[in-house]
């Protein structure tokens, strides 16, 4: 299964800020939008991200800074690590787990078109999974049924 496939599912929105604007700023929009992680833009390209995590790193990093007067580009993360529509599942779970990510955007020709989260995947292999294990409990109750007959 595709990236893209996932996207459908999902639908969520993507929340995006610039980078000259504060950490606080950052905190509070994530909270109106319910969302853990900001896509941090620069001349309309995405050139980090800031998430739940973030906030914390940068308070351990300096407990005197003021959260409204310290610039995002200045506590977020810089390596942006991005998903293309046509990567498969078990690629991108795979590189979410050893990069110790939780968000992964995913752009297609420059362009945004979605969030995924550790957790999506999870869930939709879990689900197909458990989907796969019904199937083949199906299956050998049949064979078993047959070889009755």
């Amino acid at each position: 299964m595709k990236v893209q496939d996932i996207l459908t599912e999902k639908n969520r929105p993507v929340h995006t800020i610039a980078g000259n604007r504060s950490v606080d700023d950052a905190i509070s929009l994530m909270t109106g939008k319910k969302a853990s992680a900001l896509i941090v833009m620069e001349n309309d390209q995405p050139v980090g991200i800031f998430a739940e995590r973030d906030v914390f790193r940068f308070y351990l990093r300096d407990k005197r800074a003021a959260l409204s007067e310290t610039e995002l580009k200045d506590a977020m993360t810089h390596k942006l690590i991005v998903a293309d529509p046509e990567d498969e599942l078990s690629h991108v779970i795979t590189l979410m787990i050893k990069a110790d990510i939780n968000h992964l955007p995913v752009i297609d020709e420059k362009k945004i078109i979605g969030m995924l989260t550790l957790n999506d995947l999870i869930e939709h292999q879990i689900e197909s999974l458990t989907d796969e294990i019904h199937q083949l409990k199906n299956y050998i109750e049949d064979l078993h049924e047959a070889g009755r007959d």
